[in-house]
């Protein structure tokens, strides 16, 4: 009988500590940044840069899977009539309010998450962008530091995959990739 109860009580134990590794997993922020950069051929000519910080990221450590959603109304230019431009002629961004990337951490088994250090990660996900979904692949770093995991990562997107056009008037001053940076500090999911 008394076997039986400690066997019971070693499953029970067992089961705590396996939800509450799990529970310990999930990583979070709505304070990510995300800088935009397509700044044309000319040098001279005003800058097309933008930055939102108020980005969501998850990261789901035990699985890898990560996403992220980024409000495109949320993109802050120097100048107010860029950043209409920008909402109103090429992001849409009424018609297509967020962008999102859904990705995996490619060899989790590299990243350990419960040790300080900087990892060199590479995900692949797809991203969705003005009404088109693309599915891309990019480096990155994960730094985990006394409890906080940080992610970081830049990627480079032609616009014309995305059917956003550049009006041939202002060809010169807008690339026509966009070079996407994002950068968090993430912290532990709480549970409800």
């Amino acid at each position: 009988m008394n076997t039986i109860r400690f066997f019971f009580l070693l499953m029970l134990l067992v089961g705590i500590n396996v939800t509450t590794t799990t529970a310990q997993s999930k990583y979070f922020t709505r304070t990510g940044t995300v800088i935009f950069d397509a700044e044309g051929k000319l040098d001279d000519v005003e800058e097309i840069k933008a930055k939102n910080t108020v980005a969501t990221c998850v990261l789901d450590a035990a699985s890898g899977q990560m996403e992220w959603a980024v409000s495109m109304n949320k993109f802050d230019f120097a100048s107010s009539l860029m950043q209409k431009h920008f909402n109103e002629n090429y992001v849409e961004s009424e018609k297509y309010p967020k962008s999102t990337f859904k990705g995996k951490i490619n060899e989790l088994s590299k990243v350990n998450f419960s040790k300080d250090g900087t990892y060199p990660v590479t995900v692949t996900g797809n991203m969705f962008l003005h009404g088109v979904t693309k599915e891309v692949t990019t480096k990155g770093v994960i730094t985990v530091e006394k409890g906080k995991i940080l992610v970081s990562s830049s990627i480079e997107l032609m616009l014309k995959d995305y059917k956003i056009d550049i009006p041939t008037v202002v060809f010169v001053k807008i690339a026509e990739s966009a070079k996407i940076s994002i950068s968090a500090a993430l912290e532990i999911l709480k549970g409800k």
